[in-house]
């Protein structure tokens, strides 16, 4: 049963008497289907524009400097039980490899960052409430 439903049969229920019994309502209540909300991504594009920005990440990465995307002053190595040097771990320079992705996507699609800090701007003011005068 929906809602609307059950708001159709109260209000059908009140014109026959203006008393309604509580167990009515709660077993009313009981048939209520279950809702569920659809969740709507925060961002939607196309799945064309989604190959792109994908394709354009992965040619990034693949053209990226190796020698700056590691942090080669995080590098561990130790002795194996041969006498070889292992490299055991090493991290990544997030930043580089964050800016260069950044780069490729900006030349990509053209951004404008002065409408952006527009936009942000507008959306802060819209989203603080209204001062009293």
């Amino acid at each position: 049963m929906k809602k609307s439903e059950l708001i159709a049969k109260l209000e059908g229920a009140k014109e026959v008497t203006s008393v309604v019994s509580i167990d009515l309502v709660l077993a009313a209540l009981g048939m209520l289907e279950e809702s569920n909300p659809v969740v709507k991504p925060e961002y939607s594009i196309s799945a064309k524009l989604f190959t792109r920005v994908v394709d354009i990440v992965e040619d990034s990465l693949n053209n990226m400097r190796t020698g700056h995307a590691i942090d080669m002053g995080s590098a561990e190595f130790e002795l194996d039980w041969n006498n070889c040097i292992s490299l055991t771990d090493i991290s990544l320079d997030t930043d580089y490899i964050y800016n260069e992705i950044r780069e490729q996507l900006e030349n990509a699609f053209d951004i404008d960052e002065a409408d952006e800090e527009e936009a942000i701007e507008a959306q802060i003011e819209a989203e603080q409430p209204a001062s009293e005068e």
